[in-house]
């Protein structure tokens, strides 16, 4: 076969026609041809087509909206159509196919359409189950995520409320640190007093014992609170170096948890846009 022969109209139509469903209406819309793809595909036998008008393989609401008047207006002034479309057979199933509408023009005036289609109701159906198993998906992640997201949000505040506590605890052992400081400068002035009042005590003599004793006890007294209050500063110490390495460690679990915070709504963000996105795509397809 030469390259003419290759290139020749009824070569080139009756490859399509055997691949394709295809069909051709005159200029008012009524099939004066139609390919067995496209009649097996609508459930009608090639003499049941023959003569149908168009909007009788169309929905009812269809036919009555003003893009089906468009449609027929455009294409008799020769423009053509191409989109997914939607189809209604012989059991009145609705089919979409994907279709080219091109008019024939005879002389330089359109006399007729001719159709050319693709049924493509699986892929629309597979489509559609994946975009509603994806949507659905995302919707499971969205939840967890604010699931997720509210107990970091409390846990957030718990934290911070800890923080505070915290911070309190601190503030009160700092002023307990300054009292026991004072309590331990009474003792120190106590205790020399106490030394004062023996030695005075000692150089009075007989008279001075019964005073001397006195002395010795608020010296015993004195010592025995400097050292208490020692103990206590040390304890307090150690708390207070507790207390302060709590604080470090709950501003920095404080900070990981808002910036956790953070991300989860970024993550929630995402999920919204690729659910957007999924419509879209679905409808654009």
């Amino acid at each position: 076969m030469n390259l003419s022969e290759l290139l020749h109209p009824d070569t080139l139509f009756s490859t399509i026609s055997q691949s394709l469903a295809v069909i051709v209406f005159n200029r008012e819309g009524n099939v004066v041809w139609v390919n067995e793809n496209f009649f097996t595909t609508m459930e009608f036998t090639r003499e049941e087509m023959i003569g149908m008008h168009h909007k009788q393989l169309c929905l009812p609401e269809y036919v009555a909206s003003p893009l089906y008047q468009k449609l027929w207006t455009d294409l008799r002034n020769g423009v053509k159509f191409q989109d997914k479309i939607r189809r209604v057979t012989k059991s009145k199933r609705t089919l979409t196919l994907e279709a080219t509408y091109c008019p024939i023009s005879l002389n330089g005036k359109v006399e007729g359409v001719i159709k050319i289609a693709t049924d493509i109701s699986h892929r629309e159906i597979v489509l559609q189950e994946s975009t509603a198993a994806l949507m659905a998906m995302v919707e499971q992640m969205t939840s967890s995520t604010d699931e997720i997201l509210s107990a970091s949000q409390q846990m957030a505040v718990s934290m911070t409320d800890i923080n505070d506590e915290s911070r309190v605890v601190k503030s009160s052992v700092e002023h307990i640190q300054t009292i026991t400081s004072f309590v331990q400068n009474i003792a120190s002035q106590s205790n020399l007093l106490g030394l004062n009042a023996a030695i005075e005590a000692a150089r009075a003599g007989e008279a001075g014992k019964g005073f001397e004793v006195v002395a010795n006890e608020v010296r015993k007294m004195a010592d025995n609170s400097k050292n208490s209050a020692r103990d206590i500063t040390e304890q307090l110490a150690a708390i207070l170096s507790s207390v302060s390495k709590m604080i470090e460690q709950l501003d920095e679990i404080t900070k990981q948890v808002n910036h956790n915070v953070l991300n989860m709504n970024e993550l929630k963000t995402a999920y919204q846009h690729i659910a957007q996105n999924t419509e879209k795509l679905a409808s654009s397809i």
